[in-house]
């Protein structure tokens, strides 16, 4: 686990709209950032101890509750965008396959798109539809974060053995990897120092 460090202080952070259908993809001037995983892998605890808050996003012990695209605006200079879990949700194909094309008409065509953020639970690795997203994200050139999550629940030396397991996949069009906790807050400096680089650099994407 990385050692303390002081956490950027979000000031606002609001809901701005929510997207079912790839045709109404909300069109905003601020750079966006993603958050993709696997379906109850602790997406919305993650996004909200980034921005220090209990609601913004919906924490549900419920696989696949986040249904559509949401778009958040943080302290109006950034979007965070939370995407549907993928993986085990409890949903009919018919429902899967209209997620994925949902998600996957907004990641080709997001021209103010900087990096997607995909978080794994770190006692179970990258599983195949991690890796299927990563390849995906390589191809249409767009950087990603691997952030594995709940290092908590793992004591420090196999923590240490799947870090650097994780490492050593040399997965293409990573740019960063965290290893944090959203229950405990560690890691939540790196998430951020992993992300800023990429706001501050960007330029929207040619599609």
């Amino acid at each position: 686990m990385p050692p303390r460090a002081p956490q950027p202080r979000v000031h606002s952070a609001e809901f701005l709209a929510g997207a079912a259908d790839g045709g109404r993809l909300p069109q905003l001037r601020y750079p966006e950032i993603a958050f993709a995983g696997r379906s109850n892998v602790g997406k919305s605890s993650l996004l909200n101890r980034l921005v220090g808050s209990h609601s913004l996003a919906r924490v549900s012990k419920t696989p696949g509750r986040t249904q559509q695209i949401n778009f958040f605006l943080i302290d109006e200079r950034l979007v965070f965008v939370d995407l549907p879990g993928y993986g085990f949700a409890r949903v009919p194909l018919s429902v899967k396959e209209q997620w994925k094309q949902l998600v996957e008409s907004y990641l080709s065509q997001r021209a103010n798109l900087c990096a997607v953020v995909i978080i794994l639970d770190l006692r179970r690795g990258i599983e195949a539809d991690d890796r299927r997203l990563i390849e995906y994200l390589h191809a249409h050139e767009i950087p990603a974060i691997l952030v594995a999550t709940k290092a908590d629940k793992l004591a420090y030396g196999e923590r240490l053995r799947r870090a650097h397991g994780l490492e050593a996949e040399r997965l293409p069009g990573v740019v960063a990897m965290v290893l944090c906790s959203a229950r405990t807050g560690d890691g939540m400096p790196q998430v951020w120092q992993a992300i800023e680089p990429l706001v501050h650099r960007f330029q929207p994407r040619n599609l």
